[in-house]
This record gives C-alpha cells, sequence and structure tokens, in this order.
C-alpha cells in the first residue's frame, strides 16, 4: 500500500468511478455525492461514472500535483475495505466482474500522469456484489471511513 502525506498546499482532483446500477461498482458515485454534500472541498470532484476517458480533458485541464481515483476493485481484503494504491500497482489489481469502464484505469492515470506530472493514487474499495442498484451491507457501513479518510488525505491544514 502507497504511503501519503496529506498536503493542503497541493491541486488535487478526486476522480470518482463506478456504476451505481451495479451494486458496489457504484461506491466511487456514492463517494463523491457525499464529498460534495459536505462541501468541504478544496479538490475538484469529477464523478466519472462508467467513462473516465470522457473526463481526461477536465482532469488535465486542472492541472492538479495528485489525483485520487476511487473506485471498487478486487484485492486481498474484506469487503468494505479499502486502500491506497500508487500508479506503479494499477496493474496488479484485478476490476473484472465489477468493472463497466474500459479503458483500464492505469491507462487512464498513465495518460493523465503524461500530460500533468501529477502524482496519481486509487483508492480502491473491495466490492461485495456487483448485482442491484444498492450497495452491500459492509460496503455502506464503509462509506463513512472512505469519505472521512479522504478528507483528511486531501482536505488537511
Amino acid at each position: 500500500m502507497a504511503e501519503i502525506t496529506p498536503a493542503s498546499d497541493l491541486k488535487t482532483v478526486i476522480l470518482t468511478v463506478g456504476n451505481w446500477e451495479r451494486g458496489d461498482d457504484g461506491v466511487g458515485t456514492r463517494i463523491a455525492e457525499l464529498l460534495k454534500k459536505r462541501n468541504r472541498t478544496r479538490a475538484i470532484i469529477f464523478d466519472a461514472g462508467v467513462v473516465p476517458e470522457n473526463y481526461l480533458g477536465p482532469v488535465i485541464d486542472a492541472r492538479p500535483d495528485r489525483v485520487l481515483i476511487v473506485d471498487a476493485c478486487l484485492f486481498n481484503g474484506e469487503p468494505g475495505e479499502f486502500r491506497v494504491f500508487d500508479r506503479a500497482e494499477f496493474g496488479n489489481l484485478m476490476v473484472a466482474g465489477f468493472s463497466t469502464h474500459n479503458p483500464p484505469l492505469s491507462l487512464v492515470a498513465d495518460l493523465i500522469h503524461a500530460e500533468t506530472g501529477a502524482e496519481i493514487y486509487l483508492l480502491g474499495i473491495r466490492p461485495k456484489t456487483a448485482t442491484g442498484n444498492q450497495l452491500s451491507p459492509a460496503v455502506q457501513a464503509a462509506l463513512e471511513e472512505i469519505v472521512s479518510f479522504i478528507e483528511s488525505w486531501v482536505f488537511s491544514d
């Protein structure tokens, strides 16, 4: 897991990804909604849904120092668990079965990095289900902790 030091002086973009109609795959969208509702942002938040590639232009135009991509992904952990991965670790993560987007996030991250030089991280949330339009109880229970983590990482003074 990547070690990250919060830095309030860095320009940060949060790019959430997922499909709210596919169970836990929609966790990114739910997180974007909560961050915007709480209005504690000093970052630019884009909810890319299932088309993160459509947000390349706006993210690049924002000229961020760092980007935090938020998405459900498979890693060795319990449903609702979350971890931060750096760009070098993206290729080792499995999104099959939960991913509703193409191209892969590693390519999106590489393109953003090539254009901006930004540090790119993925906050991956371990899903339980990919069906229905509700989050699983495990992921739902983790939402507050995940949002608080993002706020402390991105928005701390």
